[in-house]
């Protein structure tokens, strides 16, 4: 996973970009857009999603806006989902810049409610329910090209989102670190590292010693980029990770607490009780009622 400062090609003449995309596999990099919009459409996946300092779970349709600044990505690598080589995952990305929405449109009455939108999206939205599903088929639906009716249709999804309260934010209000240029090469190796070792046992003197800091200085980095201890960042992918194992398999308590990470069973009880207020087993019967 590389994290990047991407560079879309849209400007004020051509303030619209939509990109789609299938695979087998998401694995949509860390990243962010220092002045850009981004509303992304996920079909027929399901891992983790991270937009700042949140992270969290994902499903099969998943819709989000994110704002400038905004480090996000979307990983569904960390579980093997996929069997059936035939399913396919499908992304529709809008990238969209301020020219969409000039200040003169946005400071209308008619429009307060959209320029509301766009400005908590500098958190990260997620939209669910009726808003989500209904907006899917719009979205699908509209021509890689834009065109008049592209125009209006990108409008009314817009009018529609920003009325809706099927919504949560993602970061929060405390966070307000964005993307910067000459950080990225250290943003790449170190949220490339814990992703792709996060169930093994990772130490931060690894992770410090990639990008030539001590122990010491790169606690405090790290905790100013994620408002999260480095041991909470790493637990909570650790914690995503079990609960997606409880949920879809029968494999016993013991062997996914060691399998995501933990290395003491008691500890990881412990530590998933007070994330989801409920035991592994009390969880995992939530869930799967069936379950003994």
């Amino acid at each position: 996973m590389k994290p990047i400062s991407e560079i879309i090609d849209i400007n004020s003449e051509n303030p619209i970009k939509i990109s789609v995309f299938e695979s087998k596999k998401l694995k949509y990099p860390l990243h962010y857009h220092p002045e850009e919009y981004e509303l992304t459409l996920t079909i027929g996946s399901c891992g983790l999603r991270l937009a700042g300092d949140h992270i969290d779970e994902f499903g099969d349709i998943d819709l989000a806006l994110i704002g400038p600044g905004l480090p996000h990505c979307w990983l569904n690598n960390f579980i093997e989902e996929k069997k059936d080589e035939s399913v396919n995952i499908k992304v529709v990305v809008i990238h969209f810049n301020q020219n969409l929405f000039s200040d003169e449109l946005l400071n209308r009455r008619e429009l307060v409610h959209i320029r509301s939108l766009l400005l908590l999206s500098k958190r990260g939205i997620i939209f669910q329910g009726k808003i989500r599903e209904e907006i899917k088929h719009k979205i699908l639906k509209l021509k890689i090209d834009p065109d008049f009716s592209t125009w209006i249709s990108i409008y009314s999804i817009f009018d529609k989102l920003s009325l809706s309260n099927e919504y949560t934010c993602l970061s929060s209000l405390q966070y307000n670190y964005k993307g910067k240029i000459d950080e990225i090469n250290n943003f790449e190796k170190v949220h490339t590292y814990i992703f792709y070792n996060f169930r093994a046992k990772i130490k931060i003197g690894e992770v410090s010693s990639l990008i030539g800091m001590n122990e010491s200085a790169f606690s405090h980095y790290f905790k100013k980029r994620t408002l999260k201890s480095f041991t909470d960042f790493v637990n909570e992918l650790r914690l995503n990770y079990a609960a997606k194992m409880l949920t879809n398999t029968n494999i016993n308590v013991a062997e996914i607490a060691f399998d995501s990470g933990f290395n003491n069973l008691s500890n990881f009880n412990r530590i998933f009780k007070k994330w989801r207020g409920f035991t592994p087993h009390q969880w995992r019967k939530k869930i799967q009622p069936g379950i003994l």
